[in-house]
């Protein structure tokens, strides 16, 4: 099959999507399809990043805020008509459009491939408590769902959120993890108490992602143990005010930058992940980190509960809670032989959540599609 995916979301920006459409698409290609991811231009914070040559650009991408952190739209002249032509003229038997009903690709796209004759899957990543668009636009949207092919959503909140101003049958597949490149590195659970503490936080540098409560949490987690130092990895506009936040904490706390290829070998020498979120659709750094065998500590919010589901790779603490992440951290580090445990259970988990085993349920939905 010819398949184009499409994705507001794609490098050199990080985060959940463009990790699930970067490995979706190199999956597609090992099984012998031809892919092109569609994406729009942005601007690099990632040293040395270049595209692989399946990617196509179009338009310029925006930043803006909403739900809690960073979005992106894209604009342009005729973005429609350009999309239309780009689809049309590659010869596509299926568009996959990542973020459905979302600005600007997630209803432009699927506008294109309608009138290219060419069927529409969308997957649908975010979770949202409420939306006034979606309310306000509910009828116009419906009416461009109904014609998309297959709804796949990455969980079962998701759907939920969808539920609320959508009708439509939706097919649940969970993001993936690449388990042959994260994977441990041999860092025993003992060597924390042995050495310095290692906590890590990885994520974008954005409110939701909640890096204030694990900031707030250090002086505690210093007291007990003075060598901690804390690796926060990832950038973004409200940086300075996150080192801001810092300053009081001196060298235990070192702000890295975004990483890409280096996020194996972060995880690994971490002797905890924080994931401190205050919302989540599906928590794709957790499955990171449990790749790498690092036991997590992980808000107790919608979306990181469907990945741990009851588990024992991570213990969940309430969001926005200092003391109570800080107790949580403390208990942990004094105890290898649970964090050990922890994170034998997080790679065995990672394990069922490998991109070989997701991409082969999505290809499934694909073939239906074409087939139809």
């Amino acid at each position: 099959m010819r398949i184009a995916l499409v994705a507001e979301d794609y490098y050199p920006q990080l985060g959940g999507v463009p990790e699930h459409v970067h490995h979706l698409a190199h999956e597609l290609i090992r099984r012998g399809h031809s892919v092109a991811v569609i994406t729009s231009r942005i601007s690099s914070p990632l040293r040395g990043h270049s595209d692989d040559p399946f990617v196509r650009r179009i338009g310029r991408s925006l930043v803006i805020y909403a739900n809690g952190g960073l979005a992106r739209v894209t604009l342009g002249w005729q973005l429609e008509r350009r999309l239309h032509d780009l689809l049309r003229t590659g010869g596509y038997d299926l568009v996959h459009v990542h973020g459905g009903l979302a600005p600007t690709f997630g209803i432009v796209a699927p506008l294109a491939a309608f009138r290219a004759g060419i069927p529409v899957v969308a997957t649908f990543h975010s979770w949202f408590p409420a939306s006034a668009a979606y309310r306000m636009f509910r009828r116009p949207l419906q009416g461009i769902l109904d014609r998309h092919a297959a709804r796949i959503a990455v969980s079962a909140p998701v759907v939920d959120a969808l539920s609320r101003y959508f009708r439509g049958e939706w097919e649940v597949i969970p993001n993936g993890v690449d388990t042959r490149f994260f994977r441990p590195n041999g860092r025993a659970p003992a060597e924390a108490l042995e050495s310095s503490p290692r906590l890590l936080f990885l994520g974008r540098l954005e409110p939701r992602n909640g890096l204030a409560t694990v900031l707030a949490a250090m002086p505690a987690i210093l007291d007990r143990y003075p060598g901690t130092e804390l690796a926060v990895v990832g950038d973004g506009p409200w940086r300075p005010y996150y080192e801001w936040l810092a300053r009081p904490l001196g060298r235990a706390v070192r702000f890295a930058g975004a990483a890409l290829r280096e996020r194996p070998e972060l995880y690994g020498g971490a002797d905890l992940y924080l994931c401190p979120v205050t919302r989540s659709s599906f928590g794709v750094t957790l499955l990171e980190a449990m790749a790498c065998g690092t036991p997590i500590v992980a808000s107790n919010v919608t979306g990181v509960r469907e990945v741990v589901n009851g588990g024992s790779e991570a213990v969940l603490v309430p969001d926005g809670n200092p003391a109570a992440w800080a107790d949580a951290v403390v208990r942990l580090l004094g105890d290898p032989r649970r964090r050990g445990a922890m994170g034998a259970a997080g790679r065995a988990k990672a394990m069922q959540f490998d991109w070989r085993l997701v991409a082969d349920r999505i290809v499934a939905v694909h073939e239906r599609v074409v087939a139809r």
